[in-house]
């Protein structure tokens, strides 16, 4: 039941997504898309369980040392007010090297998830690399023992960004320029989780075996 209501909304959402780009008729899309999207996250909820990432800060840093990253005289640290931190053990002096991250460290679509190359001809995976990056770090994330996973334990789970504004908050942004800009962002997102959701369940490549029944707005946003 949960299936089929998910794709109904999920075709809905496609719909809605389609609408022009002025102003007035984008903030009443955004509506639209928030009231649907509400539904869709309630239906998703019990998929969105992750650990606190201050449980992992060890792991972490273990998984850095025994990847010859240099983090000597540095740490990882909960500030209140501010979530986690790099924090300085001692005070450094001037052009002395505070961290040295090895370049296989960084998280790229070229040295993580080798899976994404079932998606090379998607369209958005092929023109839009911050979506293949995306993809690629789901993948990572819930993929059997990913080498990835200390790291991806301890990125945040909310960003400062609109896509975690609610609709109040969006309110505040009418008269200003930026506005626009939002809301385009938040339809883009919308559309983009709608499309990928249908791929997932309706294909059966590495990827969808991997994120078929994990994949959720929420996570991809």
């Amino acid at each position: 039941m949960s299936t089929f209501k998910n794709n109904t909304n999920n075709l809905f959402l496609q719909t809605v997504s389609i609408n022009s780009a002025y102003v007035t008729q984008l903030w009443d899309n955004y509506v639209a898309i928030s009231t649907i999207l509400e539904k869709v996250k309630r239906l998703e909820e019990m998929k969105t369980e992750l650990p606190k990432r201050s449980q992992g800060i060890g792991q972490f840093i273990n998984w850095l040392k025994e990847n010859d990253a240099n983090v000597n005289g540095a740490s990882v640290s909960e500030f209140p007010g501010y979530d986690l931190g790099l924090k300085a053990e001692h005070n450094f002096h001037e052009n002395e090297l505070i961290l040295r991250i090895p370049r296989g460290l960084i998280f790229s679509i070229h040295n993580a998830a080798p899976e994404l190359t079932a998606l090379q001809n998607d369209p958005l995976i092929h023109h839009m690399p911050q979506v293949a990056l995306a993809i690629a770090l789901l993948i990572e994330r819930h993929k059997e023992n990913s080498k990835w996973k200390p790291y991806l334990d301890i990125l945040p789970i909310t960003y400062s960004t609109v896509l975690y504004m609610t609709a109040a908050d969006m309110v505040e942004l009418k008269g200003s320029p930026t506005l626009e800009v939002a809301l385009k962002q938040c339809r883009s997102i919308a559309r983009q989780y709608s499309y990928f959701n249908k791929v997932f369940q309706n294909n059966n490549n590495a990827v969808s075996a991997i994120l078929r029944d994990v994949f959720t707005y929420e996570r991809y946003w």
